[in-house]
């Protein structure tokens, strides 16, 4: 016989105060639930998460972000309107998630954040889960969300000197430059690349 777990009552309906959207999937698994905020809410739900009786034993497990932009509205600078300027600045959203288990109850919870291409940020929670640093500096350097009140900003995989953030659309496939590491010199070779007119 297989043991069903419920979410807990209070965080229904706390979510239901906040005006966000609850989802909860009954085919794929019952514990896990997928709630969309509002951004100002987003420290004090985590706050309201850690702090809680029953969800006291909640993890933050990942992190991470989805670059949803549409950029074939204004690919032709000859057909600019109005229109499409507007649907391209309504487009332009960036999908952060946050996903957490709670061991005590056996249930997940994924919260949803949508943020704006123009005003990318949201407050850190690294001071209410310790692994939230790592997981936001991550985040940080590769769609380029400035995390608010963040006690450590240094970058993890690119270089301080990079300012692009490879995760976004609108970073480019190709680059200006090919690094490799040159066994005869031994030494890194910079060879910049050679652009053609076809």
């Amino acid at each position: 016989m297989q043991v069903k777990y419920m979410q807990p009552v209070q965080l229904f309906l706390v979510f239901e105060k906040l005006n966000s959207k609850l989802w909860i999937s009954k085919k794929l698994n019952s514990n896990h639930s997928l709630i969309l905020i509002p951004n100002n809410w987003f420290y004090a739900i985590n706050i309201f998460l850690k702090k809680e009786l029953l969800l006291s034993n909640i993890t933050l497990i990942e992190n991470s972000a989805i670059d949803s932009s549409n950029y074939n509205l204004v690919n032709n600078d000859n057909n600019l309107d109005i229109y499409s300027l507007e649907n391209y600045f309504l487009n332009n959203k960036i999908i952060v998630f946050y996903n957490y288990y709670n061991y005590f109850l056996k249930n997940k919870i994924t919260l949803f954040l949508i943020l704006n291409k123009l005003s990318k940020s949201i407050e850190s929670i690294d001071r209410i889960f310790n692994n939230a640093n790592w997981l936001e500096r991550e985040t940080s350097e590769m769609y380029g969300i400035n995390y608010k009140w963040k006690t450590d900003t240094r970058k993890l995989l690119l270089d301080y000197s990079k300012i692009e953030h490879p995760l976004l659309k609108e970073f480019q496939c190709e680059g200006t430059q090919d690094v490799f590491y040159n066994i005869f010199n031994n030494q890194v070779t910079v060879l910049k690349n050679e652009t053609v007119e076809l």
